[in-house]
């Protein structure tokens, strides 16, 4: 998503003319031992996929001074008393009055308890181009309050591709998660990730996914009259 859609509220408490065929038990299981078998060579290829993430070569950072709720915060700052960094990149164009809103929906997938990757030695932060201000309002009008910096009056956006421009020379957005490693005092980045890479961390995306209807958006492979609709409404 690059730039601010609207996304549709779908009434989703009527049930749909479609459903899956009605079958005895002995189908049934037949079928979704077929199925778990399938999420079982998933779940070994992911961790292959994990494997070779943790292999991954890294890069130091600069030391960016952002604009806080209280005044400037420096990247280094942000991993606190800890030495892993989650940062998610919360779409925000400095002209807009509100987050985008899948990247808000995103915010709204975050445990309820962060304390849970604190424990892990892991801290978390959100970063947005749009000015503080901006930033502060929003995150009192959803009731967030994860730390949240803004990277206006810096090149951190475009130095990492987080803003980039096409070629008609109009700038968007990106949706996206960094993961930072401090060691001696210097910041690294040893992932990043975006577009469904951000899919990963989203637990009602994956909930839906194994519902029968699936997300219900025109870009799912699902039979013949299951309810879509279009992606960002």
């Amino acid at each position: 998503m690059t730039d601010q859609e609207t996304v549709e509220t779908v009434d989703r408490t009527h049930p749909p003319a479609a459903a899956p065929p009605t079958v005895g038990r002995a189908e049934f299981d037949t079928a979704l031992a077929a199925q778990v078998a399938l999420e079982k060579e998933v779940t070994r290829h992911d961790d292959r996929v994990s494997a070779a993430r943790r292999r991954l070569p890294m890069v130091q950072v600069e030391d960016y001074v952002f604009a806080g709720r209280c005044g400037p915060v420096r990247l280094v700052e942000l991993f606190g008393d800890r030495l892993l960094l989650l940062v998610q990149h919360v779409m925000f164009d400095p002209e807009w009055e509100q987050g985008c809103p899948s990247c808000t929906w995103a915010v709204d997938n975050l445990p309820s308890n962060m304390g849970r990757l604190t424990d892990e030695g892991i801290s978390f932060a959100m970063v947005s181009q749009a000015p503080i201000e901006k930033l502060q309002g929003w995150a009192k009008e959803r009731g967030w309050d994860h730390r949240w910096v803004s990277s206006y009056k810096t090149t951190y956006h475009y130095d990492w591709g987080w803003t980039q421009t096409d070629d008609t020379g109009t700038e968007g957005q990106l949706p996206g998660y960094s993961y930072y490693l401090l060691r001696d005092g210097i910041p690294y980045l040893t992932y990043m990730t975006t577009a469904r890479g951000t899919e990963a961390i989203l637990p009602v995306a994956h909930i839906m996914d194994r519902t029968c209807y699936g997300r219900r958006q025109d870009w799912e492979d699902s039979p013949v009259g299951w309810p879509q609709e279009p992606t960002y409404g």
